[in-house]
């Protein structure tokens, strides 16, 4: 879920009310992991267009629809839209499927406090089918892999790919693929960033989707805090 703050919310009202909400959808039933990320406003893509976004993580599409029927799930929903947090022009909701890009020397998804991520978030250009889409996010991943299996960016940590699904309660995607990656730090983004391969991974993002429409692509660094569901 993504959202950006109405009128009458600061976006640090938002953040206090993003953690107490956090309380409440920790205890969905088959959750398996759970972020809430703020944008940092100083990335090479501008003002971010978001506010926040949080990702939910179950283990199937089943075990997804069974939260989302829960009373959890819809309470939390409806305590939302009488907040006008649901108003379609600032709120979106994605069903998505995760992809993990193998990397050697990862093997699990990163719990370190403070970790800096990276999200571009594409709309399907009309010049691509979904095959398309998911083919050149491949090609684009691999571009950073090494015939080894290792990243060539230094700080990346962790790489997924996740690509909507069209059978979801909130209507059609508003956005059909999302891809993210892991850093420690700020500062090892920031350093990365400066490198000629992520300057070359830019352009090719700007040759393939940028090309179509700008708006197609959204980018942005955030602070990511994950949220512990052994408590519930």
């Amino acid at each position: 879920m993504t959202m950006k703050c109405h009128d009458n919310m600061t976006v640090d009202e938002l953040k206090d009310w993003w953690f107490l909400h956090s309380k409440k959808f920790k205890q969905l039933p088959g959750l398996k992991w759970y972020t809430i990320n703020f944008p940092i406003d100083c990335s090479p893509f501008g003002s971010p267009v978001i506010d926040g976004f949080e990702e939910l993580w179950f283990e199937s599409l089943d075990d997804l629809k069974k939260a989302y029927r829960s009373s959890i799930m819809q309470n939390e929903l409806e305590n939302m839209r009488k907040r006008n947090l649901c108003n379609p022009e600032l709120f979106r909701a994605v069903w998505l499927e995760e992809n993990i890009i193998p990397l050697k020397g990862y093997d699990k998804i990163p719990d370190k406090k403070g970790m800096i991520r990276l999200t571009g978030i594409c709309i399907q250009p009309p010049t691509m089918t979904k095959k398309d889409l998911k083919d050149w996010f491949y090609q684009h991943a691999a571009n950073v892999i090494d015939k080894n299996g290792y990243v060539i960016i230094p700080g990346i940590k962790w790489y997924t790919h996740c690509f909507a699904l069209d059978d979801s309660p909130f209507g059609s995607p508003k956005f059909n693929g999302v891809a993210e990656n892991w850093w420690l730090s700020l500062e090892e983004i920031k350093k990365d960033f400066k490198s000629d391969v992520m300057k070359s991974q830019l352009k090719d993002r700007e040759e393939n989707i940028d090309i179509v429409d700008k708006s197609f692509f959204e980018g942005f660094w955030s602070e990511e805090f994950v949220i512990d569901i052994s408590e519930k």
